[in-house]
């Protein structure tokens, strides 16, 4: 039999946190002099609604003001508070940084303050960094996130920019900002999702063994994390080391407490692990938790193959057929269960149809792009339908309920003989989808 293989990939997960609103205080430094003192008529003149003056005029007077002091052999600490918060009003972060960190030099009793002028100027560039991202818009999301590391070491924004240098092949750099990101430490998720990456990364250069002691170390500080539990047995056996991947396995599979992703996922890992057996079990719990998905409904039903399980493949591959027409596994997982259950001429007649498809879709994936948004995108080849004509296929979305929520047409331009295209298709509902079905094409 030959080994259908599936991926399982580490994903990252949001997160927008916005800090309280603290009571004002007093500033660590109090003591000025006149330079300092004029600086701070500028801070009162910015704040007035009836000033002539754009703000930012007033925070650079602020700053001639106390660049003045620079020339003085001694001058007070605040001038360096004051400098630190015109820059940040600036957006110059390069400049509070430094202003900040000669502050904490010259005045320690300074450093609580500076954290937390530092901690809210990294909210700032950490949510329009997020905002970028869900707007698509990567490589600004990159610059807010890299200024936000420069004012504040966090491990959110840290092993943000992390992945975008990861999904744009800069390992080395990706590598570098989640080691940063788990020294920093913080919420769970980030620290998986750190954790994960850069065993991934470890593993791709070839470091199998500090790809192992990363998720190890990660699964025996989170051992409730089914992520973790996960991608440890599966870097177990990748070290050959089976046995222990098989423990893990199994208690993953005693649990009663696993989401449909979770038991997803262990079926994965099952299934690469070749214990097919196992790996239906986990995806039936999956399926029944979403029947409708396409994903769950094909790994079930390669699990089946696998595990020779042919009764239970058949009425699957049936219902593979009835929702995806136009794909030519499930045809031939409905004429192997066929074949394999004694009725070589009802396989005959499935294959025949498959052979006589106008167009295969290769590739089709439903994802939301937004909570009302999704995308159907793919690609197809043209088997026997005329090149140039106009193929309608209605694509139907399906809610939690099974209920059907509604139906779009794709259209689909044949291409050459034996040639491929793209397609997608975007779609706008308030309902929430779980997953889809198409017919083919009217004859």
């Amino acid at each position: 039999m030959r080994h259908r293989t599936m991926a399982i990939a580490a994903v990252f997960t949001g997160l927008l946190t916005w800090p309280g609103v603290a009571a004002a205080q007093e500033d660590c430094v109090t003591d000025g002099n006149r330079n300092t003192r004029s600086a701070e008529v500028e801070f009162s003149l910015a704040n007035r609604r009836d000033d002539t003056r754009s703000k930012e005029y007033r925070y650079q007077q602020a700053l001639e003001k106390l660049e003045k002091n620079w020339t003085l052999e001694e001058f007070p600490a605040r001038t360096y508070l004051l400098a630190a918060n015109a820059y940040l009003e600036l957006r110059d972060l390069v400049g509070a940084d430094s202003m900040l960190a000669t502050l904490v030099n010259v005045a320690p009793q300074c450093e609580e303050q500076a954290g937390r002028m530092r901690f809210n100027a990294w909210v700032t560039q950490y949510n329009a960094g997020i905002e970028k991202m869900r707007e698509g818009d990567q490589a600004a999301a990159l610059g807010l996130f890299e200024t936000a590391n420069m004012i504040n070491k966090d491990a959110r924004s840290l092993a943000y920019a992390g992945s975008i240098h990861q999904q744009m092949g800069d390992d080395a750099e990706a590598a570098t900002l989640y080691e940063m990101a788990l020294e920093q430490g913080g919420q769970d998720e980030i620290v998986r999702t750190a954790s994960i990456n850069l065993a991934s990364l470890r593993k791709d250069a070839g470091d199998t063994q500090g790809a192992l002691e990363i998720y190890e170390e990660y699964s025996s500080s989170h051992p409730d994390d089914v992520l973790g539990r996960l991608n440890f047995a599966i870097a177990l056996m990748d070290a050959d080391r089976q046995d222990e991947a098989q423990q893990i396995f199994e208690d993953l599979m005693s649990r009663d407490d696993l989401t449909f992703n979770q038991w997803s996922q262990v079926g994965i890992g099952l299934y690469r692990a070749q214990n097919f057996a196992r790996a239906a079990e986990a995806f039936e719990r999956a399926y029944e938790a979403n029947p409708y998905n396409k994903e769950t409904l094909e790994n079930l039903a390669n699990s089946y193959y696998q595990a020779e399980r042919f009764e239970e493949l058949l009425p699957l591959a049936e219902t593979m057929v009835e929702r995806y027409p136009l794909e030519r596994v499930p045809y031939n997982l409905l004429a192997n269960s066929r074949r394999d259950l004694g009725d070589s001429d009802a396989a005959l007649e499935v294959l025949q149809k498959r052979d006589s498809l106008p167009v295969e879709i290769l590739r089709v994936q439903l994802t939301p792009m937004s909570e009302t948004t999704y995308s159907i995108d793919g690609q197809f080849m043209n088997r026997t339908a005329e090149p140039g004509s106009a193929l309608m296929v209605p694509i139907t979305l399906i809610g939690d309920d099974g209920s059907d929520i509604m139906t779009e047409t794709l259209e689909l331009t044949a291409p050459a003989q034996s040639e491929t295209a793209a397609f997608s298709l975007q779609v706008e509902t308030d309902a929430p989808v779980v997953g889809f079905r198409y017919e083919a094409p009217a004859s």
